[in-house]
């Protein structure tokens, strides 16, 4: 009987996952819509709905005429975006984003620092405490209640310890990252790698609402991917994300942060790159067309590489989609010239199936909110 009962709780998790899913893929909808989209019980659906509403995740936003039939009118709900807000700190190797934004993501406070790598892990996360508490007293929080903390760092992770385990250009060794910041801030605090972060919000807020199989990849400065499958984040054992920076590709390359010689990474970082011209990661377009032409060629070859890697990941894979995010995929130019060297190389590959990201403009801090939703919300 006890374990009857556990599986009927996870009966109800899942039904009200589904529901809240099926809101934010559609926008607002009513309950009789959500029972014919879900397969759910009229029934169950308005019981569970009340309950959400309740709890201040569901709001309703009034009437509208029902499709068929004088003077039947459909009551809408929507999730309430703006029921709590997160504060969320993205960890890169060469800056750290901290920023505070509702459930969708629309930020109310944005935020730069350094990426302080000579000081001990312990030290710099003390910094980010220190600059966050700052934020959640300033002018543009003090309207709001901030109910959890939410971080994103490069590398393997262990989110059940929230432990990052080796955050590759950052620190090497394993660092307590949740215990730190709960310690010195006194929230929930979760964690997660960065890439998979923008994968889950991917899932809920882009193309994860059409394709269920996707291909990620991040680029800038490093380089990183998430694989999903049937709408779930494929991950390895010991918290190992999906590593195509860390493909070998040069047998007699240079060593690479991870320890192996010759990834990817050693070819497409910023900081590789950057030995070849000088560019912010902003600029990079616009300093790859002003450089001369032995330097365009050199750049070239990097990029022929980097659509190798893809390719060969397509290969293996067969995605529905590749979806490519990062500062050094901004520019279209760059995006253009990347597509068509996949396409060079596997002449039955779309163009259709590369994209861009919708979420570009929220990238910064779009993972970090995506994961507290996750556990918070759909758990």
């Amino acid at each position: 009987m006890k374990h009857v009962g556990l599986n009927m709780e996870q009966v109800k998790i899942n039904n009200r996952s589904s529901i809240l899913k099926y809101i934010n893929d559609v926008g607002p909808v009513s309950r009789k819509d959500i029972a014919i989209a879900t397969g759910l019980t009229p029934s169950a659906v308005t019981q569970i709905c009340t309950a959400l509403i309740q709890d201040g995740l569901l709001k309703e936003l009034g009437t509208v005429d029902a499709a068929s039939g004088a003077g039947r009118k459909k009551v809408l709900v929507d999730i309430d975006y703006q029921c709590a807000y997160i504060l969320t700190i993205n960890i890169e190797s060469e800056e750290t984003i901290i920023a505070v934004a509702d459930m969708k993501g629309d930020v109310v406070h944005y935020t730069e620092m350094e990426t302080d790598t000579s000081i001990s892990a312990e030290d710099f996360l003390k910094q980010c405490a220190r600059k966050c508490r700052l934020v959640l007293v300033s002018e543009s929080c003090s309207a709001i209640t901030v109910k959890g903390i939410s971080v994103t760092v490069p590398g393997a992770i262990d989110a059940e310890r929230g432990v990052s385990l080796q955050a590759y250009g950052i620190w090497e060794k394993e660092v307590p990252v949740v215990q730190i910041l709960k310690n010195e801030l006194g929230l929930d605090v979760f964690l997660d790698n960065n890439v998979n972060a923008f994968a889950t919000a991917e899932l809920l807020y882009g193309v994860g609402r059409k394709y269920d199989n996707f291909l990620l990849v991040k680029w800038g400065p490093g380089v990183g991917s998430a694989i999903i499958i049937d709408n779930s984040i494929y991950e390895g054992r010991h918290g190992r994300a999906a590593e195509l920076g860390h493909y070998i590709v040069d047998l007699n390359g240079k060593k690479c942060s991870c320890g192996k010689t010759g990834c990817l990474e050693t070819k497409v970082s910023y900081h590789a790159l950057s030995q070849l011209m000088s560019f912010n990661q902003e600029n990079f377009a616009e300093s790859y067309e002003s450089s001369p032409e032995n330097i365009k060629k050199q750049i070239d070859e990097v990029l022929t590489v980097f659509a190798m890697s893809i390719v060969n990941s397509i290969t293996i894979l067969a995605p529905n989609r590749v979806v490519l995010c990062g500062k050094l995929f901004r520019n279209e130019k760059i995006r253009q010239i990347l597509i068509e060297k996949c396409m060079e190389l596997d002449t039955r590959l779309a163009e259709s199936r590369i994209l861009y990201t919708e979420l570009s403009s929220k990238e910064d801090f779009i993972g970090p909110v995506a994961v507290y939703v996750k556990e918070k919300v759909y758990s």
